[in-house]
């Protein structure tokens, strides 16, 4: 009877230890892939979108140094400079993603100066068109597009052109300071999305890094900075960001979220389909 007690308890031990090996198995399956994967990149090479076709470096239509005739507007240091890869393109799965750009430092012979974001379809429609005021400090500029109704969601494999403008002088346009910069909105295949979900924002950088998604890669680090401006390692991982595209020189600038929702001056593509030919602004004061 002993024997038997002890072939049974040899023939349980077994069978548990296969339980434990199946189950450390399937949980190993089961782990999101960002466990093992890579990080951040050392260069951006972006060779999983393409750009559209017609892209050009955009250059300042004022030059860091110089004044404007009629309104104070000298640059000081860095120029104005749209945070993206070198190709000036960058890709988001957010249908109303943020935007980044280092605003210089601008001597103000005024209290402040204007500054004007636009976005348009790649065919010259204008999406959304709003103006806020700089108080002439330098910093990166973090423009979140509103999730207002009337502003049209990014469609998926839409390409657009976003651009911020220094308004010099507003009775001569043409002495803006401005850059431009493109971005396609992309769907997550459902692996990749349901990952996303379950991370912390941490974890959500790393992937969106690897899957070479710019604007949302750099929105949630930079959301991780703002929260935690003391933390050396994500400082790094933020640098190492910034570095991969050649925009280490901005790495130590600080962020200076603007929130379009509270100085709205909004021109909406559903606005221009009932006025095309009025200007038609709707201020949310």
């Amino acid at each position: 009877m002993a024997q038997q007690r002890f072939h049974f308890f040899k023939s349980f031990t077994a069978l548990s230890v296969k339980l434990t090996l199946f189950t450390s198995i399937f949980t190993l399956a089961q782990t999101p892939q960002i466990l093992t994967a890579q990080g951040i990149p050392t260069l951006w090479e972006g060779k999983e979108y393409s750009p559209p076709s017609g892209i050009g470096t955009p250059s300042n239509t004022a030059g860091a140094g110089t004044r404007a005739p009629r309104q104070g507007c000298l640059v000081t240091g860095k120029p104005l400079t749209a945070l993206l890869p070198s190709n000036n393109f960058g890709v988001t799965e957010n249908t109303h993603p943020q935007f980044f750009v280092y605003m210089p430092a601008i001597a103000l012979e005024e209290e402040s100066i204007p500054v004007e974001f636009l976005l348009e379809t790649q065919d010259g429609k204008d999406i959304y068109q709003t103006r806020f005021n700089s108080n002439g400090k330098d910093g990166i500029l973090a423009i979140s597009l509103p999730n207002h109704e009337s502003i049209s969601p990014l469609e998926v494999d839409g390409n657009y052109k976003w651009s911020v403008a220094v308004i010099c002088d507003p009775d001569e346009r043409s002495m803006d300071i401005a850059v431009e910069g493109w971005v396609r909105r992309v769907k997550l295949d459902s692996t990749l999305n349901h990952q996303l979900r379950q991370l912390s924002l941490s974890k959500q950088v790393e992937l969106y890094a690897e899957a070479e998604i710019w604007h949302d890669a750099l929105a949630s680090l930079a959301q991780l900075r703002l929260n935690n401006p003391d933390d050396s390692e994500i400082a790094a991982e933020w640098s190492k960001l910034l570095s991969a595209v050649g925009l280490n020189e901005f790495s130590q600038e600080s962020i200076i979220p603007v929130s379009l929702t509270s100085t709205l001056e909004l021109t909406s593509s559903s606005h221009q389909d009932q006025d095309d030919d009025s200007n038609h602004v709707t201020d949310s004061h």
